[in-house]
């Protein structure tokens, strides 16, 4: 799963025409609103980097209730999957949205492609390290300090932090291939996942694990990042403020109740169950909400908080320059109450 990683942009975007297969069926309304009927709405297209799965939870949950077409527009739902560069579909308008990695908005600018995030979906890094439940690590920083095997990509901005911070690492990375058979039969092995995902599937086999999430290395992006090209932010404003008043309701419905939304998206993601979804939506709670977006909205970022991202990439060496914060986000346009309880800290 490399939904969220850091991609090796190609220099030449003029490729891109073949990059990411649009194949499968794409979310619409169950629900017709009023305001849209008979009216010819902007037709835009939302491209994910993964299949339907409850990370996108709210956005389905938006297409299923009608949020769309009451805030304005059509939105297409085009699911991903391995292979689809979201990121560089929206940066050369082959699509107007996508849903990319925090990181990836900093990566492709230095390769000339702007990307404007629209809507955060995570607020915490999703990606962590997974052990089994009976593991003596109590930490990140702990493991790091052990004698475990660890599954992990080494190159991750998140592993080479904490490198930075506590030198090198006493355990013994081994390629992470995304298996789950090894972990499973060792208990006293380590491997990366995402918080929602592997660590679900364990469960439902009856193994149960702990996840360090990878913010205990002190690097912490945005995630499943919904952005637009720069050109098309500065050109449709308005589009892109309906688009995230509609995705602040779906996330807003969803996180009071995923169920008839999870059921819908395991009836086009057969992968996955809703047991599964119910259970991941329930897992992820903690990583969309906090103190930003209780007093921002749901999907707010700041510039604090991209300025420091930068910072940290730039120090990292994974890009030269740090551009101004207030050109890698717009700010939410309307806050919407949420009415479940603020994650705790």
């Amino acid at each position: 799963m490399h939904r969220f990683l850091p991609l090796v942009v190609s220099a030449c975007f003029a490729l891109l025409a073949g990059c990411g297969d649009r194949g499968g069926t794409p979310a619409a309304p169950t629900t017709p609103a009023a305001s849209g009927k008979g009216v010819a709405l902007p037709h835009v297209q939302l491209q994910l980097n993964w299949v339907p799965e409850p990370e996108f939870g709210g956005v389905y949950a938006a297409a299923l209730n009608g949020y769309f077409r009451e805030e304005g527009l059509e939105v297409e739902i085009i699911k991903g999957g391995p292979g689809v560069a979201a990121p560089q579909l929206a940066a050369t308008g082959k699509v107007e949205f996508a849903v990319v990695g925090g990181e990836q908005i900093l990566t492709l600018r230095e390769q000339g492609g702007d990307l404007v995030g629209l809507f955060a979906i995570y607020q915490d890094d999703p990606m962590g390290i997974m052990v089994h439940e009976a593991n003596a690590a109590t930490s990140l920083e702990a493991l790091w300090k052990s004698s475990a095997t660890i599954a992990c990509e080494t190159e991750l901005s998140w592993v080479r932090t904490l490198e930075a911070r506590l030198g090198r690492s006493t355990a013994r990375f081994v390629p992470h291939t995304g298996s789950l058979a090894e972990f499973a039969a060792d208990p006293a092995r380590a491997q990366q996942c995402f918080v929602f995902a592997e660590p679900v599937a364990l469960e439902l086999q009856g193994i149960k694990t702990r996840v360090f999430l990878s913010k205990e290395s002190g690097f912490n992006p945005y995630n499943a990042v919904i952005a637009t090209g720069a050109t098309y932010a500065k050109e449709h404003p308005d589009e892109c403020d309906r688009l995230t008043r509609a995705l602040q309701r779906g996330w807003r419905r969803y996180l009071d109740d995923p169920s008839a939304t999870n059921e819908h998206m395991a009836s086009i993601n057969t992968a996955m169950t809703k047991q599964a979804m119910d259970l991941a939506a329930a897992k992820q709670l903690p990583l969309i909400r906090n103190a930003d977006t209780d007093r921002l909205g749901l999907g707010a970022m700041t510039a604090e908080r991209w300025t420091a991202i930068a910072e940290q990439l730039k120090t990292l060496g994974v890009i030269k320059t740090t551009p101004a914060a207030e050109t890698l986000f717009r700010a939410i346009p309307a806050s919407i109450p949420a009415s479940v309880p603020a994650a705790k800290q």
